[in-house]
């Protein structure tokens, strides 16, 4: 998809956070913005002018839909709303997430729970609602955002890394459903990225040659994906190696190494907001 110019994207999770700058970046490449989110302080009327008005002095269009994506009627009902006042989307991202850190039985089963509700079973009824308005567009395309945790064990994030998981094996067999059938127009993009500092993630202890990301850093780069119509973004570049080393060395080194450079540690003193 080279030219953004005019296309409509529907963000999920986007008030803030990754959401927010993905929101900010694709404005910034001429796209009409969707913010969908469940965030009750940003459909404040003075946030959300705010928030609406960093958006549009791109000099671009900006709606906002409260949307609970674990609810499929919810996300019907949005499409209906977003069909009527917008029209169709060509990209759609689905960014919202959360997580909840400690010990599996430390974490309540309805945290559990909902760690799959939102980022995954919200990601099937996302797909499942609009993906039909992105087969019946001439070009289209996908971001789901996974994380690094999807291809590697994360102690003390078990539920959060395996709902992850999930969200990149659904868009590898979703592309290759979507190639079969005919519709190589619709890209498909898994994000992968390593802990951004957004505030979920808040107390980790980042591992060793794997510095947090920014949001600016990591939205330029989902937003070049879509342009080269890449299907893997990996950040930062350590991240690149892991699917490697854990496909070539055997797994007692595997995990030594993973417990030297510290990736194993890094959720015991996690205090996100999602703690709250």
């Amino acid at each position: 998809m080279k030219n953004l110019k005019n296309k409509t994207v529907l963000i999920t999770g986007g008030a803030r956070g990754i959401g927010k700058q993905i929101a900010i970046e694709f404005a910034a490449q001429g796209c009409n913005i969707i913010i969908c989110d469940l965030d009750k302080s940003f459909f404040n009327r003075d946030n959300f002018k705010s928030n609406i008005e960093d958006i549009e002095n791109f000099g671009v269009s900006c709606w906002g839909y409260n949307l609970d994506v674990t609810q499929y009627q919810d996300v019907v009902d949005t499409r209906k709303k977003i069909l009527k006042n917008v029209g169709k989307i060509d990209i759609l991202v689905n960014n919202a997430g959360v997580v909840f850190g400690g010990k599996f039985l430390d974490i309540s089963i309805d945290q559990h729970k909902l760690t799959y509700d939102v980022n995954t079973q919200g990601v099937v009824n996302m797909l499942h609602v609009f993906l039909k308005d992105l087969i019946d567009s001439q070009e289209s395309h996908i971001v789901n955002i996974a994380s690094a945790s999807s291809f590697t064990a994360l102690p003390s994030g078990a539920t959060y890394a395996s709902s992850k998981a999930s969200v990149s094996i659904l868009s590898e067999s979703l592309r290759l459903e979507l190639l079969k059938d005919g519709n190589q127009h619709v890209g498909m993009t898994i994000v992968s990225p390593a802990y951004v500092n957004t505030g979920m993630f808040d107390g980790v202890k980042e591992p060793r040659f794997i510095p947090m990301l920014t949001t600016k850093k990591l939205a330029t780069k989902i937003v070049q994906a879509v342009i080269k119509n890449k299907l893997i973004v990996l950040e930062p570049t350590f991240v690149k190696f892991i699917p490697l080393l854990k496909a070539i060395l055997p797994r007692f080194l595997y995990d030594f190494v993973g417990d030297i450079l510290g990736g194993y540690n890094t959720m015991d003193l996690w205090k996100g907001h999602s703690k709250k």
